[in-house]
């Protein structure tokens, strides 16, 4: 079976958010995606963000750890240029420990101003920062006293303890979605993590480049899928549940992340985005039935190794509904993709 991971939702929008609930929300579909058959769960980061971003991914993913026995943990993204790698390579380590190799590290190089004028970091060095982050996390891990020659932190004579409880390290995914993003993640990257944003065609397109460049640096290809759900009982349902959902993807929209493609040639804002035109090729969305057929589509053009599905947005559902849908998915889809 296909294995999937889980990506919650880690803002609370409402006018007196309760950030101890939400993270006591998020512990709970760990624990229950964990029973019910889920491989990972993962965490994303943004800071200075109005919504409460909780924007500590390592820290969470320690906490879902130490909840669970078996799943795995891991980020999803966190943004490589904003850490120093010793520190990194630190904190990853004692996680994977702690889980006995249940951590997994997928990177970014972040796009949003706000998060890099948090710590001072140029956004101009953004992808280069990501590439040493890399480098420096792979040696670091074996163990050896190493120096680096870094354009932004002095590594001189450094040791790492602990290692990692998996030989040479959690595996590093890589997000890319732009060319020279998807040549990094074929080039040094033990995966490829694709956005939830585009459709079908353009997901399949950017994962040849992938596929190519791992190919021509003999790596292994590994493609994580990502998409957001929404899955109920009827179409109608699944309409009404979605209103968190569109609202994240007309922010996407109104922001420039879609490729336009043919179902959005006739979009002239994002008050045209209906739940019909983005379930085509873009949400996995409707009955379970409906799910899987969709989910089979994607798996026949992407042949993906991994993957990840979002089920709740700032906004809703509610918890109750939340769990419910984690557990519709696992029984009612999971086994038969």
């Amino acid at each position: 079976m296909l294995p999937f991971g889980y990506f919650p939702c880690t803002q609370d929008v409402s006018p007196e958010p309760n950030i101890a609930r939400l993270i006591d929300e998020i512990i709970e579909q760990s624990v229950l995606c964990e029973e019910v058959g889920f491989d990972g769960f993962f965490f994303t980061e943004h800071h200075q963000q109005e919504d409460s971003y909780l924007p500590s991914p390592i820290l969470l993913a320690s906490m879902v750890g130490a909840r669970t026995t078996r799943i795995n943990v891991g980020t999803s993204v966190l943004l490589a240029p904003l850490y120093h790698p010793i520190r990194l390579a630190e904190e990853i380590s004692v996680i994977d420990q702690a889980t006995k190799g249940r951590m997994i590290a997928a990177l970014g190089i972040g796009y949003l101003p706000e998060d890099f004028s948090a710590f001072g970091v140029p956004l101009s060095q953004r992808s280069r920062r990501t590439e040493e982050c890399v480098e420096i996390l792979r040696e670091a891990w074996t163990g050896r006293v190493f120096s680096y020659d870094s354009k932004y932190h002095k590594i001189d004579n450094i040791r790492v303890t602990p290692t990692p409880y998996k030989k040479l390290g959690p595996p590093i995914w890589l997000a890319g979605w732009a060319p020279s993003g998807l040549k990094r993640a074929g080039r040094i990257g033990d995966g490829w993590l694709a956005d939830p944003m585009q459709s079908l065609d353009v997901i399949s397109g950017y994962a040849s480049q992938y596929r190519a460049e791992a190919t021509k640096f003999g790596r292994k290809p590994y493609v994580v899928l990502m998409r957001d759900c929404v899955v109920g009982d009827t179409w109608n349902e699944c309409i009404i549940k979605s209103e968190p959902t569109m609202t994240m993807h007309r922010f996407y929209f109104e922001n420039g992340a879609y490729n336009i493609d043919n179902y959005l040639n006739n979009i002239k804002n994002s008050d045209d985005l209906t739940f019909d035109v983005l379930a085509k090729e873009r949400f996995i969305a409707g009955s379970p039935e409906q799910c899987i057929d969709q989910l089979k589509m994607w798996y026949e053009v992407i042949k993906p190794d991994y993957l990840m599905v979002r089920m709740r947005q700032p906004g809703g559902p509610p918890q109750a509904e939340a769990l419910k849908d984690i557990r519709r998915f696992a029984e009612k889809i999971m086994p038969k993709v």
